[in-house]
């Protein structure tokens, strides 16, 4: 669990629910206002808290955007078995998975990853969150690059640099909130279908059919 997000002596799984209900609070009323026009209380009104317990579960307004880029993250990692088996052995088909999970998490939660997305930048120059974002992001980074790095191994990824391939599968996946405006016409599975196209094109040896 991150730093900036106590850790009382409660039982683990009511302090799971707890944070799991205020997370998907915040995303409802992120849907509605932006960031600073939320009110801690009207977070955890619409969690079903009491306004001051709220911080039983974090220190601060600030923590909710690490609580909603913490659950985004951990929604991932808990479908990589599921994206590894899926994968049958190919780190192509893995990545492919991989990047169609992470699209739906982030439209899971679009309107909220959007103001995580913005306001995270100002948090990371922040000491008291950068550990907490830090983790949070090598974990995700990591998970892509494992397969990346796999797929290199074996000679059916290719790329020249590692950091800049994960950043740029990120900000694919990141436009179907960042740039839901521009958007607003277009399904979601077409834009998955571009990213594939891109990902395929560009960093892929092409499979080969087996007769």
């Amino acid at each position: 669990m991150p730093e900036a997000l106590r850790t009382q002596p409660q039982d683990d799984v009511l302090v799971k629910t707890r944070r799991r209900q205020i997370f998907l609070a915040a995303c409802r009323v992120l849907a509605r206002k932006s960031f600073h026009e939320a009110s801690v209380k009207e977070l955890a009104l619409e969690a079903g808290l009491a306004a001051g317990s709220i911080y039983v579960y974090l220190n601060s307004k600030e923590d909710i955007l690490i609580l909603i880029a913490e659950s985004m993250v951990a929604e991932l990692v808990e479908s990589l078995p599921a994206i590894h088996e899926r994968g049958g052995g190919d780190p192509r088909t893995e990545l492919i998975e991989m990047v169609r999970t992470i699209l739906d998490v982030i439209d899971r939660y679009r309107e909220a990853f959007a103001v995580m997305n913005h306001e995270v930048r100002y948090l990371a120059r922040r000491p008291e969150h950068r550990r907490a974002l830090s983790k949070i992001t090598d974990e995700y980074h990591g998970a892509v690059a494992r397969v990346l790095e796999r797929g290199r191994e074996a000679g059916v990824i290719h790329y020249n640099d590692l950091r800049s391939v994960v950043h740029a599968i990120h900000m694919l996946c990141a436009g179907w909130a960042t740039s839901a405006n521009h958007l607003k016409e277009t399904e979601k599975e077409t834009y998955w279908r571009e990213i594939a196209g891109i990902l395929e094109g560009r960093f892929m040896s092409p499979m080969v059919q087996e007769n």
